[in-house]
């Protein structure tokens, strides 16, 4: 009899210590998803001394707490295209967690400068949409150094740092 009473005790007690955690869980966000566009649409074309380059393995990187890794070979034009990336993710709800984006698309080797089509580090504001002209008009020069950009965003003060060899 005692030893039913002492486990009808502690499943009590480990039920009052697990129903608040949960409304701490719920408070900061832990549980609650939602869905998260890690990059739109990407539509570009690779160029060497204004030659289009058929057969060039393209990747995009996406680091958000996890890493979410894309291909696309370039068609006979040059052209590569990769699909708007959205995730469902409770990362935005949690209060601790950075809420920043790193995308790179490059080519070859990552580890090689000569590798980098694009680099940028994205908060999540509404003016990401800022970028979409730019990753549906790509024209990447392979033979021309990358150069980093500082994009404003409008009405806010701050701006986009994105390192590319595209034209912008």
């Amino acid at each position: 009899m005692t030893n039913t009473r002492s486990a009808s005790v502690a499943l009590t007690l480990i039920l009052f210590l697990l129903i608040p955690m949960q409304g701490c869980a719920d408070m900061f966000g832990f549980f609650n998803k939602q869905d998260v566009t890690l990059s739109l649409p990407v539509k570009g074309r690779l160029l060497n001394n204004d030659e289009p380059q058929q057969g060039i393995k393209v990747t995009r990187e996406l680091i958000y707490g996890d890493t979410y890794i894309d291909e696309a070979i370039s068609d006979s034009n040059g052209y590569f295209y990769f699909n708007k990336r959205t995730i469902r993710s409770s990362k935005p709800s949690n209060m601790f967690f950075n809420s920043s984006l790193l995308q790179s698309i490059y080519i070859g080797n990552k580890k090689d400068e000569d590798s980098i089509l694009w680099y940028a580090t994205i908060q999540f504001t509404e003016e990401q949409a800022l970028l979409s002209d730019i990753l549906n008009n790509f024209e990447c020069e392979l033979s021309e150094a990358a150069i980093t950009y500082d994009i404003p965003i409008k009405n806010s003060g701050q701006f986009y740092t994105v390192y590319t060899r595209c034209k912008l």
